[in-house]
């Protein structure tokens, strides 16, 4: 998983994930770090990961409209880079000095708010995000009893990436509509030296990051209907997902994908035929590729039969420190900051995102801005399409854990050849222990 539309890396993020699977330990202990004043002025504090441009100052820009126009409540940002974002939750709330205002990977949701690290929303902020943002959007911000976290940011959904040079010198005009076509593209694609060295690898099941087998196999769970975990953080594994592993042991054995090729590295350069990546790389293909760009297509990640598809959403929020002396000032300014429109008739946030090459999760946006860039790209269709039935990731307390334990599974397959039956079965039992 990356974050924003530059595919900047996120593997020194991997390391600050680990920890925080196995360490995620804030409390609610201590107030947020706004002030008050005399006066009842108040200066809130508001912790993100937009510490890079152009991120950083399009925040600011719009915090400078709010504190503009609110002279009794201001907002004072700070801001790391995503790498540091969940270290610098963990020291500053656990040594009391959380901010009112936080931006948080939905992944570690589930655990902020099984510690009250988050407050609850208002009613009227639950019910606008509930009611007015995508279906995976919103469900990637609420837990598995039903709290919401926060406003989503944000968004992005996976899709399939193919290279329609490398399909037609096979013999193919479109990409696989099941998963039939899908193997059998991939092994017709795939190419080899004399050596055995990779010159074409047909299908990527990878991406960067961290636990990196993990969002394509769920976009192909997804595909069949099958889940991964269950509201309390127990396995949803049944045989739709022991089908996807099977799909991919298959792929393996034929060598068809390999984990050797890193396809945010080889893609561009028209050595891999077929990936299952997230939408936001398609910022980086235009800038890698110039005018090879024209060579790649996306659609739907294919089912089991002709007609099914599947994705995984991942998201981002805001939320409000549960130990802000200011909740009512920090939700004023969130509703604000996710709802306030411009003279488009689009909230400004939505703009902030869709310019930097997100999904708007909130529908009204995405239909405005995403016919836009649609018109311009036809790539991104199937990317905002897939925000209405992609699988959200799960954010259960144990959810990062959970996901790494499927990783490994996965890596045995693909790298190992293990049987799939045991490692389906040892993934089960893992994941339930918790």
């Amino acid at each position: 998983m990356r974050t924003a539309r530059l595919g900047r890396s996120n593997r020194t993020a991997t390391f600050a994930l680990a920890v925080g699977a196995a360490t995620l330990v804030l409390s609610a202990c201590g107030g947020g770090s706004g002030s008050g004043s005399a006066d009842g002025k108040v200066t809130l504090t508001f912790l993100s990961h937009y510490g890079e441009e152009p991120l950083k100052s399009g925040i600011s820009k719009l915090i400078g409209e709010w504190n503009a126009a609110h002279p009794d409540i201001q907002v004072k940002q700070q801001t790391v880079t995503f790498d540091e974002l969940l270290t610098t939750l963990n020291v500053r709330q656990t040594g009391g000095r959380g901010a009112d205002i936080l931006s948080s990977y939905a992944l570690w949701g589930g655990q902020l708010a099984a510690n009250g690290v988050l407050d609850k929303p208002p009613a009227d902020s639950a019910k606008d995000i509930t009611e007015n943002y995508s279906t995976a959007a919103a469900a990637a911000v609420t837990s598995g009893t039903g709290q919401v976290f926060g406003y989503p940011t944000e968004f992005n959904t996976y899709v399939l990436f193919y290279n329609k040079k490398l399909l037609a010198a096979a013999g193919y005009d479109k990409p696989p509509s099941d998963w039939a076509q899908l193997k059998e593209i991939a092994q017709k694609t795939t190419k080899k030296d004399s050596s055995g060295n990779y010159q074409v690898e047909g299908l990527s099941l990878i991406q960067d990051g961290d636990n990196k087998t993990a969002h394509p196999f769920l976009s192909l769970l997804n595909s069949t209907g099958g889940k991964f975990l269950g509201g309390g953080g127990e396995s949803a594994l049944d045989d739709k997902a022991k089908s996807v592993m099977q799909l991919e042991s298959d792929l393996a054995a034929s060598g068809a994908t390999t984990t050797s090729i890193e396809p945010t590295k080889t893609f561009p350069s028209n050595t891999v035929a077929m990936a299952i990546q997230a939408g936001w790389w398609i910022g980086s293909l235009k800038e890698q590729m110039k005018g090879d760009y024209a060579n790649v297509g996306t659609a739907p990640v294919p089912g089991p039969k002709a007609g099914d598809k599947g994705s995984l959403a991942y998201a981002f929020f805001t939320g409000v420190n549960a130990k802000s002396k200011h909740k009512q000032q920090a939700w004023e300014f969130l509703s604000w900051l996710n709802s306030n429109k411009n003279k488009e008739g689009v909230t400004e946030m939505g703009d902030f995102l869709a310019s930097n090459g997100l999904i708007p999760p909130r529908k009204a946006d995405a239909a405005v801005l995403g016919a836009k860039l649609q018109a311009s790209d036809p790539n991104l269709t199937p990317i905002y399409d897939a925000a209405s039935y992609a699988m959200a990731e799960s954010n259960a307390a144990n959810g990062y854990k959970a996901k790494t334990s499927l990783h490994n599974a996965l890596n045995r397959i693909l790298v190992n050849h293990a049987p799939v039956d045991q490692t389906f079965n040892d993934l089960i039992a893992e994941i339930n222990r918790k």
